[in-house]
């Protein structure tokens, strides 16, 4: 992660994951974080408006804030980790690094990749990725051997050594996975389309927006009731 995040506030995502949540959300900070790099890291934009929800398992399931200053803290964080996340692969992608859970009480201590695969392989779903190239599919499938249940039997089958392996293949694979798209959507980065001559401008159709650009005084997205520019927009 490029920016730094203090330990006490991601402690406390955690905390609020396990307060408010229910048997289809997520409950773990590193599931979270790999849910928020496939947020990151797939074909279209997704707003807050969307991935939010799907953090609590249904826009149904929307927290009941006991305070202003417990969303803020939460939604701040949040945001921070995604946008961490986003920057550092694509300005320095060699040092991103996935919030693992580590089992520090086996020896040698043992990374657990499950939930953060989890995690990200909801957030495939969510964007709902379009069939990939076969070999840009052997990333996808690099993670999903961890994320998806119908691949634990093959995960039972592998030595501690083995599994460890398959571990260190996943940091390469969201890499893979992230420039992947990213590439495909480089005719709409700013870089690009200023190094495009007015001649070539003249064919190229317009950027139209997916989602409305969120008003200041429009309702927050996060669900806190407040108005976008006094919530997340003050971030």
């Amino acid at each position: 992660m490029t920016d730094y995040i203090n330990g006490s506030d991601i402690d406390f995502v955690g905390d609020m994951l396990m307060k408010y949540g229910n048997d289809d959300s997520i409950l773990d900070v590193s599931e979270l974080d790999g849910f928020l790099t496939a947020i990151v890291s797939g074909p279209n934009m997704i707003m807050p408006s969307q991935w939010l929800p799907e953090v609590w398992g249904g826009a149904e399931n929307s927290p009941a804030w006991e305070s202003e200053q417990e969303v803020r803290r939460f939604m701040s964080t949040v945001m921070a980790m995604m946008n961490s996340s986003a920057s550092c692969l694509v300005d320095a992608p060699e040092e991103f690094n996935a919030m693992f859970n580590i089992n520090y009480a086996a020896e040698p201590e043992v990374i657990v990749a499950e939930e953060w695969c989890f995690g990200y392989m909801r957030g495939v779903r969510l964007g709902n990725w379009p069939e990939l190239p076969d070999e840009i599919n052997t990333w996808l499938e690099a993670i999903a051997l961890h994320g998806l249940e119908e691949n634990f039997p093959v995960l039972e089958q592998l030595t501690l050594e083995e599994h460890q392996r398959t571990v260190a293949e996943i940091e390469p694979a969201v890499r893979k996975l992230h420039k992947y798209w990213l590439d495909k959507r480089a005719h709409l980065a700013p870089a690009h389309r200023a190094s495009v001559s007015s001649k070539t401008m003249t064919n190229v159709l317009p950027f139209v927006r997916s989602q409305p650009k969120i008003g200041p005084n429009a309702p927050c997205p996060c669900g806190s009731g407040r108005k976008y520019k006094k919530c997340c927009g003050a971030h």
